[in-house]
């Protein structure tokens, strides 16, 4: 068994198989768990029947033990979210698309353009945490294949809904216009009032940031109009 800190919020897991312990390793704590969780072995064969790819069972184990931590996640006023978020000066920006779009190259793309300014803070599977009233970005072990993401949290200040298209421009959103997109990208939990409580949080993280679609290309330039609409500095080379 482990113990992890993911949101500030300690949580044992009673692991069989070594890869998430070594997953998580960044994110092991000596604090006593508030909840524990585990994945069975009809819950890991069941995952196995839900894709053609031959993953080990390490693997399914972690995804299996992820998917129950994200259940108990909105008693303690979080959801996991699936975007990837980057830390600027301090502050998270979140940004989500649908598969194929490019959000990844997108992001990256920030990086190239402020530098040591930004940072991963997850690639993939953050945790958004109401803390006393303000949503904050939480790293996890989760952060997609190519591991982009740090044990690190920041207050969110804007999410960026990326849209591909030939020309570079960003416009201004209201909640109504994106809540659809945060509802599909959100975690929802089985139980009755975890689910209602995950609308309430993401309620909470829509009214309170700056929401933005970005309809972008690849450019480098596809970043600059993207920071500029967030009110970001950013120093003309």
């Amino acid at each position: 068994m482990i113990t992890v800190s993911l949101a500030g919020i300690p949580i044992g897991i009673n692991n069989k198989h070594s890869y998430i312990e070594a997953q998580a390793r960044d994110y092991l704590t000596d604090a006593s768990p508030l909840f524990t969780v585990e994945a069975s072995p009809e819950d890991v064969e069941r995952e196995r029947g839900m894709t053609e790819e031959r993953f080990s069972e390490g693997y399914l184990e972690s995804i299996v033990v992820f998917r129950h931590i994200a259940e108990k996640l909105p008693s303690y006023d979080a959801f996991v979210f699936h975007g990837a978020v980057l830390s600027v000066d301090g502050q998270a920006y979140i940004f989500t698309a649908k598969s194929g779009v490019g959000k990844t190259t997108h992001t990256r793309l920030w990086l190239s353009a402020l530098g040591e300014r930004c940072r991963y803070l997850n690639g993939d599977k953050p945790i958004i945490r109401l803390v006393d009233g303000i949503p904050y970005a939480f790293g996890t072990p989760w952060m997609g294949k190519k591991r982009y993401g740090a044990n690190i949290s920041a207050p969110v200040r804007g999410i960026a809904h990326v849209v591909r298209a030939e020309k570079n421009s960003a416009r201004a959103l209201g909640i109504d216009d994106l809540s659809s997109v945060l509802l599909s990208q959100s975690f929802r939990p089985r139980g009755r009032a975890e689910a209602i409580k995950t609308l309430s949080l993401i309620n909470s993280l829509a009214s309170s940031v700056a929401l933005i679609e970005i309809n972008c290309n690849m450019d480098p330039t596809a970043a600059t109009v993207a920071i500029d609409a967030f009110g970001i500095h950013r120093e003309e080379k």
